[in-house]
């Protein structure tokens, strides 16, 4: 794997899934280095804090991370010459820490309790024990580096649209930090004027989905990992989102499996989520162009495969 390879992943069409004549598209971001988006977000962190000043090699950068970022942090500060800390709530998925392990980095784990939030706080606390210029507590979450990653994702998107005479209607994408939904339909909003932009999250923390409706935001358990944080970031902009879905976790963990065993395509549960909504905009539209993302790989999921994080299970 080299640091090269990240980005320009397969744009492609999804024949037969959609009916009414709809027609879907997805990136396939499953397919860079370490199996996940994050790596796209990570190495436009990382270089540009170098750019910056920010960072040099042989500080130790540190995150918080329920797998899929640690994993592409640890390789990439691995390859750029940092030591790497990954904090991470407990009870996360096998595949994930051995991955991030396997890469050199070294992983904290924080209670389950407290989820990312926790992981947030311990991380900001170790970096105020030591020295500046020593630690630098990346926070994806809270820079808009997250966001400006994914401007060159909407661009390899809309390239490829524009080389199959495509125009899209919809985008729809599930909603973590934000940053890759918003990076992306920033720039097909820019682009494609009559775009509509579906958002969607997790039914048990969907902190966005209760602003709309005026409702109080609850944070519960959840086993769609990577979504449902508990927080809004700021790489969220309410702007860019025309409308906020949710899904049910398990739903999503099963249409993923049975989009895998008909389409032989590895990707994970998160992915499952996007491929509800896009169907449920299918039925009631036709001759529509949706475009999509698939996330991360099946294999980071393996030792959860039945859909239950047990360290969660209680509050599910």
């Amino acid at each position: 794997m080299k640091l090269a390879d990240v980005g320009n992943t397969p744009f492609v069409e999804v024949y037969g899934l959609l009916p009414n004549g709809n027609r879907l598209f997805s990136k396939c971001e499953y397919m860079n280095p370490t199996g996940s988006h994050k790596d796209r977000t990570y190495l436009n962190i990382i270089e540009n804090m170098e750019k910056q000043g920010v960072i040099r090699k042989g500080m130790t950068l540190i995150d918080c991370s329920t797998g899929n970022g640690g994993a592409a942090l640890a390789w990439i500060g691995r390859e750029k010459g940092y030591k790497i800390i990954v904090f991470m709530p407990e009870g996360m998925t096998d595949e994930r820490k051995q991955q991030i392990l396997s890469f050199g980095a070294d992983i904290i784990e924080t209670p389950k309790e407290t989820f990312l939030m926790g992981a947030a706080i311990a991380a900001d606390e170790y970096r105020k024990k030591h020295p500046v210029g020593e630690v630098c507590f990346l926070d994806q979450s809270s820079t808009l580096l997250n966001k400006s990653a994914w401007h060159a994702c909407g661009q390899e998107i809309v390239s490829a649209l524009h080389r199959q005479r495509v125009v899209p209607d919809l985008f729809i994408c599930s909603i973590g930090t934000g940053g890759t939904f918003c990076g992306i339909a920033d720039i097909l909003r820019r682009e494609y004027k009559n775009i509509k932009t579906i958002g969607i999250e997790v039914d048990r923390s969907a902190p966005l989905y209760a602003s709309r409706r005026g409702e109080v935001f609850e944070h519960k358990s959840h086993n769609l990992m990577g979504l449902g944080a508990g927080v809004l970031s700021v790489n969220t902009i309410p702007e860019l989102i025309d409308e906020v879905r949710v899904v049910d976790g398990h739903a999503a963990w099963d249409r993923m499996k049975k989009f895998i065993a008909e389409y032989n395509f590895g990707i994970g549960p998160t992915c499952g989520a996007n491929l509800m909504v896009c169907e449920d905009v299918a039925r009631l539209e036709s001759g529509k162009n949706i475009v999509t993302l698939f996330f991360d790989s099946a294999w980071k999921y393996e030792s959860r495969w039945e859909g239950v994080y047990p360290d969660y299970a209680e509050a599910e």
